[in-house]
């Protein structure tokens, strides 16, 4: 029993009385005996009253009436408690575990040097965007505050970290502004503590579990380190808590790579902040080694382990005091300067132990560090006790300030390696000003121009051609239409087929303002539905023009224009964009043709025309249209005028499916199958309609049709046969060939996905017979002059979408009776024909009398980012209810969600700046996003390939007769468990052989084995090019650069990262992966059991949404059996006997994360939510991974703005420590690399 500290007295008589007077308050303070002490003794008894009211709780104890019963309990109870903070700690990382719905997912961990990685970036991207806080930032009311305040209580965190938590979410800091704005308080709070306050300071629940995989998975040491380095290196950071880098830092000296106690030293140093170059043997150190008294370390329990080693437990906290001593009379230490010393404590975090040692090796500088009559030991328990009694009273310390001269110097570091671009270049690469598209201009006069078109209609070439359009019906109707276009600015055509509205009425205005003396005022945009009729339009009015370079056309991925170009045929999807970019400036007139098949970009071009002519006063719109449903287009255009010119057609003979088969009854005898005949008692039209109620086309019917015009024609012509798609189109090629004689005809296809010169066949001419199996390109604006005959079969394939079931379905269904005048009307076009109906007369009274508008049955994505961006400050469902035909709610509402989640839009209605860049390219909201993310992470090269790829037709052709031959070919490209990379590898392999050289034998040859089509690597080819220009036209790239530059691709062979872009395209089209529960089987051997290879129908995909899906049987992931990856991305989601997924791609946990969705962390249960409009992905982690990835990407998203806001290039973007820490942790999953 003595006063702490120690109480001195200049007499020895007096300190025996007031030695005795501090006992008899020990024992009596419970009585007023300080009434009948003395002076001295009296005072003496009032401080030590004082002294006991001012106690710590936990040292009460010292004042009972039996101090020596109290130290016994005292001494129980710790041991208790001790033993209590083990279960508890077992208990709490039980409880820490993710439990309830997280238990059995898929885990995300973080290993220790990424998590360092990625806490330091965050550190210095909150540096760099600070950005301001909201004028309208939430305030927490004292309400909330008191809330708040008992939630955070009942989950036990401490009184001070609660007050912090408050006071941080009270103040206007953009971190708490933030937090606030995107979460309820309570979660903001808990989302500060965790982020902030050190984890072993958390409550339990909030510990990683250690009972599972620790989610921080740490790899100290290779297995070729030397045993003892490993062995100090592990004692220095699991048992005396020092971090691990500090610990390497200070080992790579190897003066203290295997001396212990000169580690000890050197750690010491750093930790206050002193030199460690100073460290040598302790006998060189002009100091005496401190006393080490053997009565104090019987008074203090101290023990000797070792011969060097006493440990010396603190009196009221749970800590051991480990000292290092040596007796060697020349080096002795402990001694000024050489103190060997560290803490260790089951309960006690790491920071806090760092903390008191840092406190007692300051003290230890102090002159008046040991006291009169004290030795080392007693003078280490005074300081550490007064230190953990201060602890005790006023909160532990903050992290940083134990630490500041542990963590790294706050010295900005070099990017990872990228080219520094040549000086030549760097104002370029920080230019603000974004790339316009180099406009080529005609420097003609207006006189200059009119005189060389009176020279080109002098011409006998000219004269020839311009007799024959004068023979047209909308020849005679020129004036009339002038007239009315020049005292209206907006005017309807409306034509029959044939007529020749498409080719004259542009060359009607171009020529009356040529001839006019306003030649160089004329810019004519005219729109086509299509890219076949855009270019065949275009060289059929230039031919009319002996190709005086005054008609061109621009289409995706392909543009002939020159200066003196004043008529460009374009697809409407090309008029949209220039409307984005400058509202249609210098633009004279707009021509929209089959305006009355209502696809999407036309009915959004028809409502962005209706706000140019507001604002543009000079620019003419004509709309011309087949005699279908025009007073709708008048009406949309405030009563614009019909100008309606006769169709010129000859005579066309309809023959419906009953008329057919009674007329080549007698002429199936020849046919090679003969199925014409089996329905002979069919001839009714209740046997043609039980025919038809199958709901499938009839190749051999269509071949016995085409027999039959072969054989009872006068004369050879083209037979024109309309399918519902590419598939159709082949299997009616086939049939056909089986049953006519192949020398006397050429059988050619004709659909969208052929390459432009494979299209341009059908239009040459032949002395052989023509088919042409075509899809619906060749109902509207191209003709075929030899066609005479047309099978209609009455079928079309059009996507559907469904927005409750968030699906597109490719359905085939019957055409309109609008679709089948069109179709008919091929083959009147040059002289009399034929129109074979292979549907009865009823069937065709049933059709609809119009399709419906493309707006009702495709995603709206890209038309609402589009309406969005044009005008940003309207609202753009409000907008869109403007459309001629405005689209549901739902189907918009789900198109809006969609962009939400692809981050293109905010969910408040503003458009981000991602979302502007996207919608500037010419690709769907999802490639658009993949080919911005290739930039930013430098990987553009495969990402411009798997873009390109999907806006293509496929790559790999899959013939019917050859299809396991096709499926084989394309799995020996098969690459990182992706259909994309599969493509990608195989796209880049064709690259490398035409690299070698001019010959082209051997990639046809090539590309002939694996059964990849060679116009669609050529248009790949065009795509990337054409996608890589938009690029640096946004400025998002310099303009020196090429897809394959370097300061592009650093990161290209990185597949878990293409594969994460892949999914930041695509998201939320994710679907988890499963195995069958009681799949996996075991089999048993002499040391025990294996596993068996589990097999490929075993794995099951659920999509978070729609439950079951299903693998498309073409994926290379089909009849895959070790799968590394626990969710897949895919393209498109289809639906026919089941629901389908095509172009599948394993994606990395990280990819979800950070690209994905955005993440709610599940403090409680332990766990993640991955967010989107499609469903909640859940995956077990625990919750300070969240926090650090919701961190980093509110980083990404400043940082981005900032760059977007600049103007400046993505491909090089400054400061990449977020980006780099992106790239971390999507490479390895969350792992080093050498785990």
């Amino acid at each position: 029993m003595e006063p702490r500290p120690a109480y001195t007295r200049p007499s020895a008589i007096e300190a025996r009385h007031w030695g005795a007077t501090y006992a008899l308050y020990r024992f009596c303070n419970h009585m007023k005996l300080h009434l009948v002490l003395p002076p001295g003794p009296r005072n003496y008894w009032n401080e030590l009253e004082v002294e006991h009211k001012s106690a710590a709780p936990q040292l009460q104890w010292l004042y009972a009436t039996d101090p020596f019963a109290a130290k016994k309990e005292f001494e129980d109870r710790k041991a208790q408690l001790s033993q209590s903070n083990k279960s508890a700690s077992k208990s709490g990382r039980q409880r820490g575990e993710a439990s309830g719905g997280y238990k059995d997912l898929p885990e995300v961990k973080m290993a220790s040097t990424i998590r360092e990685l990625v806490e330091e970036a965050i550190k210095k991207g909150l540096s760099i965007y600070p950005e301001a806080a909201e004028n309208d930032a939430y305030q927490l009311t004292d309400e909330t505050t008191k809330n708040v305040s008992r939630q955070l209580e009942h989950l036990n965190f401490a009184p001070a970290q609660i007050q912090s938590a408050i006071k941080f979410l009270s103040e206007s800091s953009a971190t708490a502004v933030n937090l606030l704005a995107t979460l309820s308080p309570l979660e903001a709070a808990i989302e500060y503590l965790v982020l902030y306050v050190p984890e072993c300071d958390l409550p339990q629940r909030f510990l990683p579990s250690k009972n599972s995989s620790n989610p921080f998975v740490t790899s100290l040491h290779s297995g070729s380190d030397d045993i003892k380095i490993r062995w100090i290196e592990e004692k220095a950071t699991k048992e005396a808590g020092w971090p691990e880098n500090i610990v390497k830092e200070c080992m790579a000296d190897t003066r203290l790579t295997t001396n212990w106690d000169s580690l000890l030293v050197a750690l010491g140093r750093r930790l206050i902040g002193e030199n460690n170059e100073e460290i040598s043997d302790p006998s060189t150190i002009n100091s005496e080694p401190y006393n080490i008294d053997s009565v104090e370390l019987e008074a203090y329990s101290a023990t000797f382990v070792t011969e060097s080693e006493l440990i010396m437990p603190l009196f009221s906290a749970p800590v051991k005091v480990h000292i290092f001593i040596s007796t060697d009379s020349a080096t002795a230490y402990p001694r000024p300067g050489f103190i060997p010393l560290y803490l260790s404590s089951e309960s006690v975090p790491a920071y806090v132990r760092l903390h008191l040692l840092s406190r007692f090796l300051i003290g230890t500088t102090s002159d008046c560090f040991l006291e009169s009559g004290e030795g080392f030991c007693l003078a280490a328990m005074r300081l550490l006790e007064e230190e953990w009694e201060n602890l005790e009273n006023n909160g532990r310390p903050d992290i940083s300030s134990v630490l500041q001269h542990l963590l790294p110097r706050n010295e900005s570091r070099p990017s990872s390696s990228v080219d520094v671009p040549e000086a030549a270049n760097v104002q370029e690469l920080s230019s603000g000003n974004r790339r316009q598209r180099s406009k080529l201009v005609d420097k003609r006069s207006n006189i200059e121009i009119r005189e060389e078109f009176i020279t080109l209609r002098r011409k006998v070439e000219y004269l020839s051609l311009s007799s024959a359009r004068q023979r047209l019906p909308a020849y005679k109707a020129k004036d009339a239409f002038l007239q009315t276009l020049q005292s209206h600015r907006v005017v309807v055509v409306v034509g029959e087929t044939g007529c020749g509205k498409t080719t004259q009425i542009p060359q009607f205005i171009l020529d009356s303002l040529i001839l006019s003396d306003k030649g160089s005022d004329v810019s004519i945009l005219v729109t086509q539905p299509r890219i076949l009729a855009a270019i065949s339009v275009a060289n059929r009015v230039s031919a009319e023009r002996l190709t005086d370079g005054s008609v061109g056309y621009a289409v995706r991925g392909e543009t002939k224009t020159s200066d003196k170009t004043k008529l460009l045929f374009c697809t409407t999807g090309v008029a949209l964009r220039r409307m984005t970019s400058d509202q249609l400036q210098g633009v004279s007139h707009v021509i929209v043709d089959e305006v009355h098949e209502r696809g999407i970009d036309s009915d959004i071009l028809l409502l962005g025309l209706k706000q140019v002519l507001e604002k543009n006063d000079t620019v003419r719109v004509v709309l011309m249209s087949a005699t279908i449903n025009h007073e709708k287009f008048a009406e949309y255009f405030g009563g614009a005028p019909v100008l309606t010119i006769p169709g010129f057609s000859h005579p066309v003979t309809d023959l419906y499916l009953e008329d057919i088969e009674s007329t080549i009854r007698d002429h199936a005898g020849p046919m090679k199958g003969n199925r014409a005949t089996q329905g002979k008692e069919d001839s009714s039209n209740n046997g043609a309609s039980r025919r038809r109620g199958r709901n499938r086309i009839d190749y051999q019917l269509i071949a016995a049709v085409v027999s039959y015009t072969m054989a009872s024609a006068e004369k050879r012509g083209g037979i024109l046969i309309f399918l519902s798609g590419i598939q159709e189109i082949r299997q009616c090629i086939n049939t056909i060939r089986d049953v006519i004689d192949n020398n006397e005809a050429d059988v050619l296809p004709l659909h969208a996905n052929l390459s432009n010169e494979e299209q341009s066949r059908v239009f040459k001419q032949t002395s052989k017979w023509k088919i042409i199996a075509a899809t619906n390109v060749a109902e509207t604006s191209i003709t075929v002059d030899d066609v005479i005959y047309v099978i209609d079969t009455g079928k079309v394939k059009e996507m559907r979408y469904d927005p409750e079931l968030h699906l597109s379905k490719l359905e085939e269904c019957w055409i309109s009776r609008a679709a089948g005048r069109q179709r008919r009307g091929r083959a009147g076009r040059t002289q009399p024909g034929t129109c074979y109906k292979l549907y009865t007369r009823q069937e065709e009274g049933d059709m609809e009398p119009f399709s419906v508008p493309e707006i009702h049955r495709i995603p709206l994505e890209n038309a609402v980012l589009y309406v969005k961006t044009m005008y940003e400050g309207e609202d753009a469902k409000t907008l869109l209810g403007r459309a001629i035909d405005p689209p549901q709610n739902a189907h918009f509402d789900l198109a809006w969600n969609t962009l939400v989640d692809l981050g293109a839009v905010e969910p408040s209605g503003r458009t981000t700046p991602l979302g502007r860049y996207m919608a500037g390219l010419p690709a769907d909201v999802k490639l658009a996003k993949m080919l911005i993310l290739g930039t930013i992470f430098q990987c553009l090269d495969p990402i411009l390939t798997i873009v390109a790829c999907l806006s293509s037709k496929p790559l790999f052709v899959s013939p019917m007769d050859k299809r396991d031959e096709a499926t084989s070919a394309r799995a020996r490209f098969s690459t990182a468990g992706s259909d994309l990379l599969t493509n990608l590898r195989a796209y880049e392999e064709c690259m490398r052989l035409r690299a070698q050289g001019d010959n082209t034998r051997p990639i046809s040859r090539f590309c002939e084995e694996n059964f990849i089509s060679p116009s669609s690597v050529q248009s790949v080819t065009s795509l990337r090019n054409s996608f890589f220009s938009n690029l640096t036209e946004l400025g998002l790239i310099p303009a020196h650069l090429n897809p394959s530059s370097k300061v592009l691709n650093h990161n290209s062979d990185l597949m878990n990262l293409v594969k994460s872009i892949v999914l930041g395209g695509l998201w939320p089209h994710v679907a988890r992966v499963r195995v069958r529960q009681g799949a996996q089987k075991f089999d048993q051997i002499q040391a025990g059991t294996i596993a068996r290879e589990i097999k490929a129908r075993d794995y099951t995909l659920y999509d978070p949404k729609d439950g079951r899906v299903f693998l498309h049987p073409g994926s290379v992931l089909f009849d895959c059996t070790s799968w590394k990856c626990d969710f897949v991305t895919y393209f498109q989601k289809y639906q026919s006997d089941k629901v389908y997924l095509r172009d599948a791609t394993q994606v990395p946990l990280y990819s979800l994360l950070l690209l994905g969705g955005s993440v709610t962390v599940n403090h409680v249960m332990g766990g993640l939510d991955v967010v989107s409009s499609n469903g909640k992905i859940k995956l077990k982690a625990w919750p300070r991974i969240g926090i650090l990835v919701n961190q980093l990407r509110r980083l990404l998203d400043a940082q981005l703005a900032k760059c977007f806001e600049n103007g400046a290039v993505l491909s090089n973007i400054p400061n990449r420590e977020v980006i780099e820490a992106f790239q971390a942790l999507i490479i390895n999953d969350g792992m080093s690399d050498g785990n």
